[in-house]
């Protein structure tokens, strides 16, 4: 049986207290609540909430469970009828209710509970709050409510990119001491000299494959896995490119470029050198390991490392990358000849896959053997054909060549979702790759009416869309107006397989597609509040009470994961758990609830309703990484659901790429020694500028005025005593921002 409550009066052990003796152990971070002693005297566990928050507009259902079946059962709590929201600062009641009953006080199978909602949406003020069943004296976690309670969220989720990084130097001030390394898997008969798998000892196959992300838990990189990863946060920035900054903490930031586009570019430029590695412009599938005999950190690991040769998957995977960021980064002005330049390996990929296809007849299904450890990167003939859609979908917009055009309609059909007629969460960027060229022809076909008012409308358009339209019985309004699930967001007992979390973020994803695409505008409120439930339940309001993060708890978080299975914060380490020297770093989403662990033991999640299939470990011999492992493709689609519901009034200002691209800042000392920053380029009109630390602090403003308002070139002063490290000038004008770093040394 479970703990469900902690109790804490206020004269010994307050909730804070206790949140205290854990952030001692767990981080250094700034963002910590203070303590208040007003605060509850218990936190109740049971009571499921989005422990981060909630937007104000947002629908806030709590669920109070009660659980009946499973490894915290029998229920250890009985909730009181009347259930109170208070501030969390000075207990005041702010609103107050009755909780009601889901589904007759039945049994929900899928997570073995019983269980109440109670629905406070009509607080809307921001603040800090906590819930109150005042007959039984028990509090949920406290929460936030703001337009902004996700964005140092999606902030921390999104720099998991940077820790999974190769070949790459991360020390302070771009990452806290705790998770620095050096460069890693460089050293002789490593990624800048991989062999290739089949002739291990042929030292004329080594070619430089170095750079890109760790594709999970394991170091390997698959060029494969990759293509929904980089598609999807590409998806991201274009749906909502106003609230990624150019201030995430990265080595890159301060260049004028959306750190995000930094992080995929990072990708990018290892997809580039696997391609230049075949010579035909085809791409390598694989690179990594042939053994699990990791040594930690990563920057010590010696194992020699290896490639599978070029392959049709890989190729066509890397075609529709190449071509998926042409399309996005060519409106950014630092990215305008690096965007040509994909579309030009685009296009040499997609003509490779179409020769080594025998023009898409004929795909190769069974390239990875898998002595490169432990990963199968092979696909089926139908996702490769997806792949090969989406590459010559992008390509159309981006040449208009009808070669491009005429393949996509002649071959969507072939592909799902509209081949088997399911518009579900698994290979969704297919289908979202066909609704946007969907929008980008009806957007032609009306500027051509004009001229041509006769023209037929492509029959494309309408086919793609009826058939989304039709999909609405899937993870959408009719399972959340039925009231399915207890914790408010449906998946299938199918669904909770190996690597669930992402599922449930994709169906979150899939709701706010009608909206995107303007499908069925009347009920475009209901898609948003649907979607924010699927987030709700990764953000705790689950069977498990759990934060599907790792290491939240600096972010507002009361009950995170604690730990992972991954090669370097690996179980006995040093960066074991948040109980251990270091800890694993916050912001990585785990696979989640696995029905089909493949043990009899431990239990959780062995022999446990769906939901509930899952455990806080990371042991390897106990086969954690079916329940625990990090992949990137989780991570992406958690960051593409969180970033399309945060909203752009979040952010005081704008990082537009477009606003001022060629500012330009350096440091200098005059003949006394005294420092000077001197700034070009600057916009015509008013403007302010600030510097701030790299915890975004600020440190001075400075306002032009008389002559040098005008001046497109300033220089001022800084304090001499600042601490020499590096530093951001922030440079605005009305709700425009630029960004650039500079090191004061």
């Amino acid at each position: 049986m479970m703990m469900s409550s902690i109790k804490s009066p206020r004269n010994r052990w307050s909730p804070c207290i206790l949140k205290l003796a854990l952030w001692v152990v767990v981080s250094t971070l700034s963002l910590f609540r203070p303590c208040i002693y007003s605060s509850p005297e218990s936190f109740q566990s049971l009571i499921r909430i989005d422990q981060f928050g909630y937007l104000p507009s947002s629908e806030k259902v709590a669920v109070i469970s009660e659980p009946v079946v499973g490894y915290n059962a029998p229920a250890t709590y009985q909730p009181g009828a009347q259930f109170e929201v208070r501030k969390w600062a000075d207990d005041e009641v702010v609103f107050s209710g009755t909780r009601t009953s889901w589904n007759a006080g039945a049994v929900h199978e899928q997570s073995g509970d019983k269980g109440y909602w109670f629905d406070f949406s009509e607080v809307t003020t921001p603040g800090t709050y906590y819930l109150f069943d005042s007959a039984k004296q028990q509090a949920s976690y406290p929460f936030v409510i703001s337009n902004n309670v996700y964005n140092k969220v999606l902030e921390a989720a999104t720099r998991t990119f940077f820790i999974q990084r190769l070949a790459f130097d991360k020390q302070p001030p771009y990452i806290d001491s705790r998770w620095a390394d050096t460069a890693s898997y460089i050293g002789p008969d490593q990624d800048t000299e991989a062999r290739n798998r089949w002739e291990k000892d042929n030292a004329a196959t080594a070619r430089d494959v170095s750079g890109g992300w760790m594709d999970a838990g394991d170091p390997n990189k698959y060029t494969t896995f990759a293509a929904s990863v980089v598609t999807e946060l590409l998806e991201a920035y274009r749906l909502n490119p106003r609230i990624f900054n150019d201030q995430m903490g990265l080595p890159e930031s301060g260049n004028g470029i959306p750190d995000l586009l930094d992080e995929i570019k990072y990708e990018l430029d290892w997809l580039c050198r696997v391609q230049d590695a075949t010579s035909t412009g085809g791409l390598f599938l694989k690179v990594g390991v042939d053994n699990h005999s990791a040594t930690i950190p990563l920057s010590q690991d010696p194992r020699p490392r290896y490639y599978v040769p070029e392959c049709t998957s890989s190729t066509l995977s890397g075609a529709a990358m190449f071509a998926t960021a042409a399309w996005v980064m060519k409106d950014i002005p630092q990215l305008v000849g690096y965007a040509q330049e994909l579309q030009i390996r685009a296009m040499d990929a997609w003509q490779r896959g179409k020769t080594t296809t025998s023009n898409f007849t004929t795909f190769e299904t069974e390239c990875d053997d898998q002595n490169i450890t432990s990963g199968d990167a092979d696909q089926g003939s139908s996702t490769q054909y997806g792949w090969a859609v989406v590459a010559a979908t992008y390509l159309s917009m981006l040449t208009e060549d009808p070669t491009y055009d005429t393949f996509v309609k002649d071959n969507f059909r072939n592909i799902p979702p509209i081949s088997n007629y399911w518009w579900g969460p698994y290979n969704v960027q297919f289908g979202r790759t066909l609704l946007e060229y969907a929008d980008w022809l009806e957007e032609r076909w009306t500027l051509e009416q004009v001229t041509s008012p006769d023209l037929a409308k492509p029959e494309f358009i309408a086919v793609v869309r009826d058939q989304k339209r039709a999909n609405i019985s899937i993870y959408s309004i009719n399972d959340f107006e039925s009231q399915k699930d207890l914790y408010r967001a449906h998946l299938d007992d199918s669904a909770h397989h190996w690597g669930s979390n992402s599922i449930r973020a994709q169906a979150g994803s899939l709701n706010l597609d009608f909206i995107t695409h303007q499908l069925i505008p009347e009920q475009e409120q209901k898609f948003r509040t649907i979607a924010e439930q699927y987030l709700h339940w990764l953000h705790g309001q689950n069977a498990v009470g759990k934060v599907m993060l790792s290491n939240m708890y600096a972010y507002g978080a009361e009950n995170s994961v604690n730990e992972f299975y991954h090669t370097w914060f690996s179980d006995g380490s040093d960066w074991d758990s948040v109980f251990s020297k270091y800890g694993p770093p916050p912001g990585y989403v785990v696979g989640g609830p696995n029905r089909s662990f493949s043990r009899n033991a431990p239990s959780p999640p062995a022999g446990q309703p769906p939901q509930k299939a899952y455990k806080d470990f990371n042991e390897g011999s106990l086969n954690s990484w079916e329940i625990t492992e990090n992949a990137i493709y989780y991570q992406s689609a958690y960051i593409l659901l969180l970033s399309r519901l945060i909203p752009e009034e979040s952010v005081d200002y704008i990082n537009d790429p477009d606003f001022i691209p060629s500012l330009s800042v350096n440091m200098r000392r005059d003949d006394s020694g005294k420092p000077w920053l001197d700034i070009s380029n600057l916009p015509e009109g008013g403007w302010i500028a600030s510097v701030q630390n790299f915890a975004e602090e600020t440190i001075s403003n400075y306002a032009p005025e008389g002559e040098n308002a005008a001046a497109l070139s300033q220089s001022f002063m800084l304090d001499a005593t600042l601490t020499p490290g590096v530093y951001y000038l922030q440079v605005i004008q009305g709700n425009k921002m630029g960004v650039r770093k500079f090191v004061f040394q």
